[in-house]
């Protein structure tokens, strides 16, 4: 979880300025946290959230700046989505960041709604359900 702390404060709290008392709230000491590190040097999280009888929500998928464009994002959230389809999971949700939007799209995941600010942020609301 240090690490997972460590990345996040650097992407939210350090680069992006979302306030630190609306990054760390009550979930993070329920949810499943990710860590994606490189040589055994952490450079991307995310956390995994039970949000409702057969949804899961992904939350706080950050990449260290230094390390994007090398696929550490798309191995954290392939990994997500492989754990959650073996779990037979009907559908994940997520709020994504508009300007990654493309991203979560390419992955299978369908916007939904209105864009929205969250934390002073663009947002989009995005969903996947796991075939089979």
């Amino acid at each position: 979880m240090t690490a997972a702390r460590r990345i996040r404060h650097a992407v939210f709290v350090d680069e992006q300025q979302v306030p630190a008392d609306l990054e760390w709230d009550e979930y993070d000491q329920t949810c499943e946290h990710v860590l994606a590190e490189v040589d055994g040097i952490p450079l991307g999280t995310a956390r995994i959230r039970r949000y409702k009888p057969g949804v899961f929500k992904v939350e706080r998928v950050a990449v260290l700046k230094e390390a994007r464009g090398q696929g550490i994002g798309l191995f954290i959230m392939a990994e997500i989505m492989r754990r959650l389809a073996d779990q037979n999971v009907a559908k994940v949700v997520l709020n994504a960041q508009s300007q990654v939007e493309e991203f979560y799209l390419k992955l299978g995941f369908v916007s939904e709604g209105e864009h929205f600010m969250e934390a002073g942020i663009p947002h989009v609301h995005m969903s996947w359900q796991p075939s089979g």
